[in-house]
């Protein structure tokens, strides 16, 4: 008799055991994952330049293809880079050569830019059905007079705003 109740004991306390770990896992598979948080944005801006919105021309060749020069549309332009919108999606690092006329300026700009960031939306297409990619271009060696203009153009903008 005391043997079967010892029995019964062990049984029940293996039984709870399998429950709790089965109950541990349900709950380890319900949580979603969460990745370590690097960095914590608070709100401001934490671009090192004015950016503003501006939609004009640019003409781009690719150092690599020298021979071909393309024409996109900006999306915004800071005095250290801006962003793009293209008919390619080129890899990052890609190295440009950039010829623009800023809007109300009739001197045309030249820089060289990298190629920071690439994205392209699968449902965003021009007026022809080509694919669109957004393109964020740091500029990498771009004049002095050029810059100077370039931060007085923007700060301008920036103010009537």
């Amino acid at each position: 008799m005391l043997l079967a109740a010892e029995l019964i004991i062990v049984c029940v306390l293996i039984g709870a055991l399998l429950v709790m770990v089965i109950e541990e896992d349900k709950i380890r598979k319900s949580k979603v994952p969460r990745g370590a948080l690097e960095e914590y944005w608070e709100g401001r801006e934490r671009r090192k330049s004015i950016r503003i919105t501006s939609s004009f021309i640019v003409r781009y060749t690719i150092e690599e293809k020298a021979h071909t020069k393309l024409n996109c549309r900006t999306k915004d332009i800071s005095s250290t880079g801006m962003g793009l919108i293209v008919n390619e999606k080129l890899a990052t690092g890609t190295m440009l050569l950039l010829e623009f006329i800023l809007p109300e300026t009739q001197k045309l700009f030249k820089a060289e830019g990298k190629v920071a960031w690439a994205t392209g939306e699968f449902d965003e297409r021009n007026e022809l059905g080509k694919r669109l990619f957004h393109m964020g271009i740091e500029f990498i060696n771009i004049g002095q007079d050029d810059r100077n203009e370039l931060v007085s153009y923007i700060e301008k903008i920036a103010e009537s705003k």
